[in-house]
């Protein structure tokens, strides 16, 4: 026989039974035990006063409409029968479409396919008001099996519940261990802070006295003058990654994408560590393991910071031997990026590889799981020999994977330590590959003030200088007019507006505006916005102490043209005032 024939044939028996059984006043239903669907008559919904929207065809439906102290009575037998095969035969009571309850009688049965229950169909009528008394007939072992199987289901929730609040439980003491681990690495951090920034200012504090004891001789000045510089860039390099770990943790770091010749940057990095290496009898060398571009596209400030990272560590950290820098190419994936962070760019498939090996003290494995976590060092105890913040290598990391690349390390204890940066190099197209280290290198980039006597007395650039701080204010005059400047002096934003527009009227306006951003009476933000207001087109630099992310964006916007932060060093700051002067020039001829 064909099983599609069977199948139509047992729709039309089901049919016409069920168009018997509403004719007859009853109501019946389908339930499909698979996916829990339904199909009730509507016989069935006249009889409890619903329609299809309020009596919707799921088992759910039925069972939520009957009263809750028979609930536990019908799934019992509903139970019995699937599992027992006793007779399903129960009167209950369900609520009607105007909110009352109505006893009915439902009968049914089951259909079983190699020994499970895939459907159970019946009918259902209306139980005039005997059957109440009938049911305060039932029989005590009625009562008691149905009172047994509420209890049971009332057990099953409270397991459920006991279950819920025990892993809750151990997600809160997870949490907190957490929470606790946190707080212990942020103090041992606030105390290493502490540390590290009063060892310095000790330093600064006690050799200012002595300079100022006229006692001292002019050899033993000059020593306290590097001194004093050493440990105040000592100073601002921690401020700098502070502030550089509270960019990432508010995930305004960035980088730029400029041309970058990364040999220089790296000698340049290398030259700023040689003294520190000599001091320890330390071989620094550099070596190029291979063809790399003369330029690539990258950012040679960050790159900078994350070289002089790895190698002032390598230098801190070895006794004797010395560092070496490799220089290569690197193509493909790479290896496994290790604690990723999702808005981590994705490695680029060219990168530029420089490998920072040293003959130091190294690390076993679990110091080198804490190399990356912020707030962290391989050896966090009181008594560790180096100083530090922890921060340096998360840092680092963090910018070379901005640069689209990564940072991982190899060491072993008593043997030494590899340092792996790696950055993306963007598109080479045209540009020339370096086959062998140039051997003028050094000699480029040796760091040297940029500016002789005679140059800076040969320029007449008009400054007008906005700083409220009277030692800044005194120490930036100082340099400009040692480079041959001509300075203006303005206390705030508003006397900067005036002077700068008395200037232009007169015909001799400022080549560039030096405005600090921090002023009484009027801003500089303000004062920048006045004077583009009032067609003032020349150069304005924004001088400030804010170095967080979203202040350099603040400052343009304003109408500055560039920005300078505090404390200013004097070849940079010379360097922008006289390149700012020459663009001013070309703008008023």
């Amino acid at each position: 026989m064909d099983p599609h024939s069977e199948h139509a044939d047992n729709s039309v028996i089901r049919n016409r039974i069920f168009e018997a059984v509403q004719a007859a006043g009853l109501g019946a239903w389908d339930w499909n035990l698979r996916d829990r669907t339904a199909w009730y008559s509507s016989g069935l919904r006249q009889m409890l006063r619903h329609d299809e929207t309020s009596f919707s065809n799921t088992f759910e439906t039925f069972a939520n409409h009957v009263h809750p102290e028979d609930i536990g009575r019908l799934h019992g037998a509903i139970s019995g029968h699937l599992q027992q095969k006793q007779n399903f035969d129960l009167e209950f009571r369900m609520r009607t479409g105007d909110g009352m309850w109505q006893w009915v009688r439902a009968r049914g049965c089951a259909t079983f396919e190699g020994g499970e229950a895939v459907r159970m169909m019946g009918m259902m009528n209306e139980w005039p008001l005997g059957a109440a008394r009938d049911l305060l007939l039932m029989s005590t072992s009625d009562r008691l099996a149905a009172a047994l199987e509420e209890q049971a289901r009332v057990t099953r929730e409270l397991e459920d519940a006991r279950a819920d609040l025990l892993r809750q439980n151990e997600e809160l003491r997870g949490a907190r261990a957490q929470t606790e681990s946190a707080m212990e690495t942020k103090s041992l951090f606030l105390a290493n802070m502490s540390h590290e920034i009063r060892t310095p200012m000790t330093s600064i504090l006690g050799f200012i006295d002595v300079l100022l004891d006229e006692g001292a001789g002019d050899d033993e000045r000059k020593r306290l003058r590097r001194s004093i510089r050493r440990n105040s860039e000592h100073l601002l390099a921690i401020i700098n990654d502070v502030l550089d770990i509270s960019k990432i943790d508010a995930g305004g770091m960035s980088v730029e994408k400029v041309p970058t010749h990364p040999l220089r940057v790296i000698q340049e990095a290398m030259a700023s560590m040689q003294p520190q290496a000599t001091e320890r009898s330390l071989d620094l060398r550099l070596v190029l393991a291979g063809s790399v571009p003369q330029t690539i596209q990258s950012d040679p400030h960050r790159l900078r910071q994350i070289l002089l990272n790895l190698i002032g560590n390598a230098v801190k950290f070895t006794d004797h031997g010395g560092i070496q820098v490799s220089v290569r190419m690197v193509k493909g994936k790479g290896t496994t990026r290790r604690d990723e962070d999702p808005t981590d760019p994705a490695p680029q498939t060219t990168r530029l590889q420089c490998s920072v090996t040293d003959t130091g003290i190294g690390l076993d494995a679990e110091q080198r799981t804490k190399l990356f976590r912020p707030f962290s060092q391989a050896d966090a105890s009181t008594t560790r020999r180096f100083g530090g913040t922890g921060l340096g290598l998360t840092i680092s990391r963090r910018l070379a994977r901005l640069l689209g690349g990564d940072l991982y390390e190899e060491s072993a204890p008593g043997i030494g330590s590899t340092f792996v940066v790696e950055v993306g190099v963007g598109d080479l197209a045209g540009v020339d590959m370096v086959h062998e280290l140039p051997a003028d290198l050094v000699e480029e980039t040796t760091p040297q003030s940029q500016f002789t006597d005679t140059q800076e007395k040969t320029l007449t650039i008009s400054v007008l200088l906005a700083e409220d701080g009277d030692d800044n204010r005194r120490l930036i005059t100082h340099h400009l007019r040692r480079a041959g400047m001509v300075v203006t002096v303005a206390n705030n934003g508003r006397e900067a507006v005036e002077l700068a527009l008395a200037a232009r009227k007169s015909g001799h306006p400022h080549d560039v505006i030096l405005m600090d951003m921090q002023m009484p009476v009027v801003d500089g933000y303000q004062a920048t916005q006045q004077l583009r207001a009032a067609g003032w087109t020349g150069q304005i630099a924004a001088l400030t102490a804010h170095a967080m992310h979203g202040d350099q964006e603040r400052c343009l916007r304003s109408g500055c043209n560039c920005y300078l932060t505090k404390p200013l060093e004097r070849d940079p700051l010379l360097k922008m005032v006289r390149d700012m002067a020459a663009k001013s020039r070309e703008i008023h001829t």
